[in-house]
C-alpha cells in the first residue's frame, strides 16, 4: 500500500531529517524535490530497516539518474523526483522504517515529499544500495553496476574492470552509455550522464576497478542476507492474505 512520510518539507541548509514508518515490509521509496530556488540536486538519502543502513547517504543526482533507466525519474536543479526499489524487506517488530534526507547545501531544500510501498508481501527479497567513490572496490552479492557523474560520460573510453566468480570484463564507460540511452524514451541528455554497466542474475561478489576521472560514483545493488526468522514472518503474511480471500478471488491468482 502506498502511505505519506512527508509532505511540502523544508530541510535548511546543512542539516537533515528523518521520516519513520511502522510497518510490516517496505518495498519502495518516492522522494520528490520541487525546490523553486534550484537546489534540488542538493539532497542526499538514507534508508534504514531498524539498525540496517540499506541506501549509504546517495546523492538524489544520481538516484534519479538510475530511476530513469528504471521506469521513470527526473533529474534537475529544480524538480528532480526518483523511485528506490529495495526488493522487500521484513520488519521485526521493534523496526521501523527510517528514510533520512540531508541537505549539503547552504540554502533550504524545499518542497520536500516522501512515500512508500510498505506492507505489500510477496518474496522476502531484500537489496540494499551503496555508492562508492574509490576507484577500486569490492562490493558483495552485486546485481546491478551503475557509474554516474554531474556531466556526460559519452565520451569516456577508459576501462571499466569488472571481475567475479563467473567472469571478467572491461567494458569502456561509454559502453555503458549506450545501454543507458537505449532503456529511456526521453532525457537522453541525463541519461549520457550514467553508465549501466553489469546486470548479473544471480548475486555475486564483485570487484571494481577503474581510472576515469569523470565518475562522480558508482552504486552498486545488491542482494542482502535473509534471516530464517524474517523468511517464516514473510511466509505468514502470505498465507494470512490468502486465507482471507473469496473463492473468486483465488480463482483469479
Amino acid at each position: 500500500m502506498l502511505v505519506t512520510l512527508g509532505s511540502n518539507t523544508s530541510i535548511v541548509g546543512g542539516a537533515s531529517q528523518t521520516f519513520q514508518y511502522a510497518c510490516n515490509s517496505a518495498q519502495k521509496i518516492y522522494v520528490r524535490a520541487d525546490d523553486n530556488d534550484a537546489d534540488a540536486l542538493n539532497g542526499h538519502l538514507t534508508i534504514q530497516i531498524g539498525n540496517d543502513v540499506i541506501v549509504n547517504d546517495i546523492d538524489f543526482s544520481a538516484l534519479s539518474k538510475i530511476s530513469l533507466l528504471q521506469g521513470g525519474g527526473m533529474t534537475n536543479v529544480g524538480d528532480t523526483y526518483f523511485c528506490v526499489d529495495i526488493g522487500s524487506h521484513i520488519l521485526e517488530p521493534l523496526e521501523n522504517l527510517y528514510v533520512t534526507i540531508r541537505n549539503s547545501g547552504t540554502n533550504a531544500l524545499t518542497a520536500i515529499d516522501v512515500s512508500a510501498i510498505v506492507n505489500e508481501g510477496g518474496v522476502y527479497a531484500p537489496l540494499k544500495w551503496t555508492n562508492y567513490s574509490d576507484n577500486v572496490f569490492t562490493d558483495t552479492n552485486t546485481l546491478s553496476i551503475y557509474a554516474w557523474a554531474d556531466t556526460t560520460l559519452e565520451n569516456d573510453v577508459t576501462a571499466f574492470t569488472i571481475r567475479n566468480q563467473a567472469y571478467s570484463a572491461t567494458p569502456q564507460v561509454q559502453s555503458g552509455v549506450n545501454v543507458s540511452l537505449t532503456k529511456v524514451q526521453g532525457e537522453h541528455s541525463v541519461a549520457k550522464h550514467i553508465a549501466y554497466l553489469a546486470n548479473n542474475q544471480v548475486p555475486m561478489d564483485t570487484s571494481i576497478n577503474h581510472s576515469s576521472t569523470t565518475i562522480a560514483g558508482v552504486v552498486c545493488i545488491s542482494a542482502m542476507p535473509k534471516f530464517p526468522s524474517k523468511a517464516s514472518a514473510s511466509k505468514k503474511a502470505g498465507e494470512a492474505v490468502l486465507s482471507s480471500m473469496t473463492s473468486s478471488e483465488r480463482k483469479a491468482l
